[in-house]
């Protein structure tokens, strides 16, 4: 009886040491990790960030310096103040990845003899691979740049006279417009002495009328337009579907943030459900499992995006939202693999 309990204590001994011994790699959530205690490293999957470019249209209507001698010239449509008003032209929506706080990991590592693997991350600190080389450089989608992409000159071109002369310049400008005009009527009649090819005609002509708008503009005022891009990041929250992110008013432009005035611009995201059937651990219990010698991945969720203006629909897009999907385990070891480093989807999986 005592040779059996002796042999039955072996074995026990021999099973947890081989128990240990396996446990090469221990994974767990960042909250419940001890790095200071053990050797290992710090990974994280990736969430998704939404990049939303605004393309802005402001448009300045000027007043012009002598628009009170408007009746110089019998115009009857001019502007009487100066206002500016802006327009949404488009909006796109780009993906982008950056680590994320809630599913950041710690292995830690006891290899044994001979059994390095090698782990690559991105430089955001996001697992591309174990044991996988050659890996790709990861590549940002491309998007619109930010900030002025035109601009009219909103400089009136031909103003002279002061203040006190006024008047008289205005006098003078009207009359230049009556020589202009007639230098257009005698082109467009073969009425010169010198004969020209038919090019320098029209290039003749192309001057003259643009010098009659810019003459033109000092009594009726003019338009001066600029288009530029604002971009803000939205970041998906599941617990938050309807998220407030901008103001617009036709007044006032686009501004960040919900202060100011204007309708309301809203990120309205919608699961697709596309990972409800996966039978997968919740956050609350990722944070508090310890894993051995697996590390976790993740399946990302297929959603719904909507860009919301006072009930308008400004933009609708499908996209993968990598923290609406769940977390999956694959097993490290003598497997060699490959994440998407957008998504945290295992995308290649070899038995060495």
């Amino acid at each position: 009886m005592k040779n059996f309990h002796r042999i039955l204590v072996a074995l026990t001994v021999v099973l947890l040491g081989i128990g240990n011994v396996s446990a090469q790699y221990v994974t767990t959530h960042a909250k419940a990790a001890t790095p200071g205690q053990q050797n290992g490293l710090y990974y994280a999957l990736p969430r998704t960030v939404l990049q939303l470019d605004f393309l802005v249209e402001e448009t300045q209507l000027l007043r012009g310096p002598y628009s009170d001698y408007v009746g110089y010239i019998g115009a009857q449509d001019y502007i009487t103040a100066d206002e500016t008003a802006y327009r949404i032209q488009s909006i796109t929506m780009t993906p982008r990845a950056e680590a994320d706080p809630n599913a950041t990991f710690f292995v830690a590592m006891n290899p044994r003899k001979g059994d390095a693997v090698q782990f690559t991350l991105t430089p955001k600190g996001i697992l591309q691979g174990v044991g996988m080389e050659g890996l790709a450089p990861v590549e940002e989608a491309s998007a619109p740049n930010a900030g002025l992409l035109r601009q009219d000159n909103p400089e009136f071109k031909y103003q002279f006279g002061t203040s006190r002369n006024l008047e008289q310049a205005a006098r003078s400008a009207a009359d230049m417009i009556a020589k202009i005009r007639d230098e257009k009527i005698k082109l467009m009649t073969g009425f010169q002495e010198t004969a020209f090819n038919l090019d320098t005609y029209r290039q003749m002509y192309a001057d003259l009328d643009e010098m009659e708008r810019d003459y033109l503009s000092l009594f009726v005022g003019k338009r001066a337009t600029k288009t530029y891009v604002k971009t803000l990041y939205v970041t998906p929250n599941k617990e938050v579907p309807s998220l407030s992110v901008a103001k617009f008013s036709e007044e006032d432009g686009l501004s960040f943030g919900t202060s100011g005035y204007g309708d309301l611009i809203t990120v309205q995201t919608q699961s697709l459900q596309t990972t409800a059937t996966i039978n997968a651990p919740s956050q609350s219990a990722v944070e508090s499992l310890s894993i051995e010698n697996k590390l976790f991945y993740r399946i990302p969720e297929t959603t719904n995006v909507k860009v919301m203006m006072d009930g308008e629909i400004l933009l609708e897009q499908r996209t993968t939202v990598a923290q609406y999907g769940v977390f999956m385990l694959a097993p490290l070891g003598k497997m060699k693999l490959e994440l998407d480093p957008k998504t945290g989807q295992l995308v290649n999986m070899k038995m060495e």
